[in-house]
């Protein structure tokens, strides 16, 4: 008999310090570009509706919340059943963030702390596969990862994370980027569904 719970989260009560498994049966990442265009214009028309370039950081609490639908688990070993395409997607756009800040000197803890986690002093990624270990800290980096021989889910993590690059920036100026992180970490929110063995 399986207790099915449901709760609602943000991203960052979600990813932050905590690890995720996807199991070698679940499918790729598979995400085209059409899918990350729409989830950017979905997030950004969504934060751009409450955005005002006069806000202080802290007006970002009073901004609307944007529903990401729900994610299911497997209790245990916190194996991600179902969502991890915008999971993985989010992280994408998320490390993207990290380094933009990074270029105008900037840089913001929690949203690392989103990305990855360190215990025994490793890092590794919140969602941890290993395939993907080398071209996610790449992408961390800001370096270019070579997709020769790579897995369908690399190839396609780095062409969404180019595709992130060129297209994020267009809605979103360096001015916003702080104010952005927040919404992103504090506004978005899934129903995460937890199956655990009685």
């Amino acid at each position: 008999m399986k207790k099915i719970e449901g709760s609602p989260k943000n991203l960052k009560q979600l990813l932050q310090n905590t690890k995720y498994a996807i199991h070698d049966y679940q499918r790729e990442y598979m995400w085209q570009k059409n899918h990350i265009e729409e989830l950017i214009d979905d997030l950004t028309s969504e934060f751009l509706e409450y955005y005002k370039p006069e806000d202080d950081r802290s007006k970002v609490a009073d901004y609307g919340v944007y529903f990401m639908g729900s994610i299911v688990l497997a209790g245990r070993e916190n194996a991600i059943i179902d969502g991890q395409q915008r999971l993985t997607s989010l992280t994408l756009i998320l490390i993207h963030l990290v380094n933009r800040l990074r270029v105008i000197g900037k840089s913001y803890n929690l949203i690392e702390a989103m990305i990855y986690s360190e215990a025994f002093g490793k890092k590794s990624f919140n969602i941890n596969v290993d395939d993907r270990e080398e071209c996610m800290g790449a992408l961390f980096r800001g370096d270019v990862y070579d997709v020769t021989n790579a897995s369908e889910s690399v190839v396609n993590l780095c062409c969404r994370y180019n595709d992130i690059s060129t297209t994020l920036p267009v809605h979103i100026k360096d001015e916003m980027l702080l104010h952005f992180c927040d919404w992103i970490a504090e506004k978005v929110f899934f129903i995460e569904i937890v199956a655990a063995a009685e």
